[in-house]
């Protein structure tokens, strides 16, 4: 039987985050497409999981990572970057894990009054989940607002 549920990101995740990162298919669908280096990774990491406004989880089914979500906070709204390990795509692992960061959010997270995320309009996957999970688009924006009311 499977155990999904999203952790926080620790530092032994910092490389699988950049194996994550540098997957062709994410930074196709990413807004910024070449490589990450390595040492800027690790500074990005590092500085990520230190910061206040800035969330970092990792999605496990059972003891395997398979996905990650990141939440950049600004005021009340929280920014969604996501991606699926390439070996678990397909599988409905994006949507559930939108729906688990959802509802983390309204439990521990009432400071955060929307959740908006930022897609490629060829991201035919990624667009897919946000309305799957109720987010409305205006212009590559998904927005699901009134989170915690």
């Amino acid at each position: 039987m499977s155990n999904i549920f999203l952790r926080d990101a620790v530092l032994s995740d910092l490389n699988r985050y950049f194996e994550w990162a540098n997957d062709p298919v994410v930074r196709q669908n990413s807004f910024n497409t070449d490589p990450i280096p390595y040492d800027d990774h690790v500074n990005w990491f590092i500085n990520a999981i230190e910061r206040k406004d800035v969330h970092l989880f990792v999605l496990m089914d059972n003891d395997m990572p398979v996905g990650q979500i990141r939440l950049n906070i600004k005021e009340s709204v929280a920014e969604i970057s996501y991606s699926i390990d390439s070996k678990y795509r397909g599988k409905g692992y994006g949507s559930l894990m939108i729906s688990l960061l959802k509802e983390k959010v309204k439990k521990e997270m009432p400071d955060i009054k929307a959740l908006q995320a930022r897609v490629k309009p060829d991201n035919i996957a990624s667009k897919k989940v946000f309305n799957q999970q109720g987010f409305s688009e205006k212009e590559s924006v998904y927005e699901l607002c009134v989170i915690n009311p």
